[in-house]
């Protein structure tokens, strides 16, 4: 049966006055699409893109393209080489590259990934040009396939094998490779930095679920795949979550078991309602705060290093910056210079592997009985743990927040300043609970996160280190 679009007339009025839309069409197919399309039937994307010029900018936070660190830093040795750092200059001179790294960045997703990245790599570069490439960020890049995690998780939300995922990506603009540095006009940006224009396309293409949101931090759109059953979030030229990705897969190489143990922290975490950044009954962690919380706990053990230890943070070079717009609605410029330099990881950084067992139990007992989150702030840069009243430096608005992680390159940001006192207060006292259930109660892992057992079958994947020079 030929596909059917659902659309109800209280919802449209309903997005204009929340400037939001969500499009479901019960199928697929572009060409039935299209027709709506060429008909006075337009879906609420359509109509809504066409009350804006195709040159008015969307709001967007955009950062640097895909590069890898450089410099060595191992416990034995912790002299810098700065020939060994490569700056983001020389890594953007050669721009014309940029397909190669999609081609890596890619090989590491599963082949649903790959299939709906190429699709939509496609369909923008026949709408806006050859300038633009999707590649994905986020755990699909530092997990390098380690994702047997989300079909544990979809067992743990329905008990039902549902072919479900996510997946994070940006469109990288080979034109803006520095973001928006001072140069760049913000009146004048390309139709695809509108996030209605983008809404309207993806729509056309046969993606469902289609909503924009414009005037969040970071602009995204939301969408879903039938063909894939994937869930997908995209945003023009924010390059600081492909770097972050970048610098935490580094980190994932050298500490075998890293992997693992992050995966087994969302087994717990998720059924508990801890990992739910975007609300549900109450804004919890983020994954990318939890993995920071728990790199940053390793920092302070002595079981990770610091790969940006020794590079000091620089705002004055353009050859050590990429710019970000916190918001077009922020007073001023609102360009935010971001040092994104990193050691590239060598053979001679990777530590010994990590206890699974062991490592899970001191994280549980550390965030519910040592860490003060009252005083410490975690920082993996400058830190790992650094008292409050010193963040005053970067900014007085971090330490307001109950739970203060600084982001390793966004240096004015707090990745878990909507976690408020009643989800700290869970977070710790449900720590504190597992923590009593490993020492007193003495119960296994697998009594306390569902899917532990099958992480043992599981293999850390092949890394080609740099040779240390």
């Amino acid at each position: 049966m030929p596909p059917e679009q659902v659309l109800s007339h209280s919802r449209c009025s309903q997005w204009a006055s929340q400037r939001r839309l969500s499009v479901a069409f019960m199928g697929p197919l572009p060409t039935v699409i299209e027709k709506h399309v060429k008909t006075r039937r337009r879906t609420g994307v359509i109509a809504k893109a066409k009350r804006f010029k195709p040159d008015h900018p969307a709001l967007i936070t955009s950062e640097r393209s895909g590069w890898s660190p450089s410099t060595s830093c191992h416990p034995e040795s912790s002299k810098l080489s700065i020939h060994a750092v490569r700056t983001p200059a020389q890594r953007l001179s050669h721009v014309d590259k940029t397909s190669r790294t999609t081609s890596r960045m890619i090989a590491s997703c599963p082949h649903k990934c790959e299939e709906v990245i190429r699709r939509i790599s496609s369909v923008l570069r026949r709408r806006f040009g050859s300038a633009y490439e999707v590649v994905p960020f986020g755990s699909t890049v530092y997990m390098r396939g380690f994702d047997v995690d989300k079909r544990l998780f979809q067992e743990q939300d329905s008990g039902e094998n549902l072919p479900r995922g996510d997946l994070d990506l940006v469109v990288l603009d080979k034109n803006r490779p520095l973001g928006f540095s001072p140069d760049v006009d913000m009146k004048k940006l390309p139709a695809i930095y509108n996030t209605w224009r983008l809404a309207s396309i993806l729509s056309g293409a046969g993606f469902t679920d289609v909503q924009p949101v414009p005037f969040a931090s970071v602009p995204i759109v939301k969408f879903y795949d039938p063909r894939t059953q994937l869930s997908l979030d995209i945003n023009i030229n924010n390059r600081l979550g492909l770097m972050n990705s970048n610098l935490l897969r580094s980190y994932c190489d050298i500490l075998p078991g890293l992997r693992r143990l992050l995966v087994a922290i969302k087994l717990w975490a998720r059924p508990l309602g801890l990992n739910t950044p975007s609300g549900g009954s109450m804004v919890t962690f983020s994954t990318y705060a939890l993995t920071l919380m728990t790199l940053g706990w390793l920092q302070s053990r002595g079981l990770a290093p610091n790969l940006q230890d020794g590079l000091a943070t620089r705002t004055d070079s353009k050859e050590a910056i990429f710019w970000i717009c916190r918001s077009m609605r922020t007073k001023g410029s609102g360009r935010i210079p971001c040092d994104v330099r990193f050691r590239e990881a060598t053979s001679l950084d990777r530590y010994p592997p990590l206890s699974l067992h062991d490592t899970l139990a001191d994280w549980f007992h550390f965030w519910g009985y040592a860490f003060d989150f009252e005083q410490h702030a975690l920082d993996v840069k400058e830190g790992p743990i650094r008292n409050r009243h010193d963040l005053a430096v970067l900014d007085p608005r971090l330490s307001e927040h109950q739970v203060c992680v600084i982001d390793p390159f966004f240096r004015l940001k707090n990745v878990t300043n909507s976690v408020g006192s009643v989800a700290l207060e869970r977070f710790r006292s449900e720590c504190r609970h597992t923590s009593d259930q490993i020492q007193i109660k003495k119960l296994s892992m697998a009594q306390i996160v569902g899917g532990y057992d099958l992480l043992d079958g599981l293999h850390e994947p092949k890394v080609d280190f740099r040779r240390p020079k």
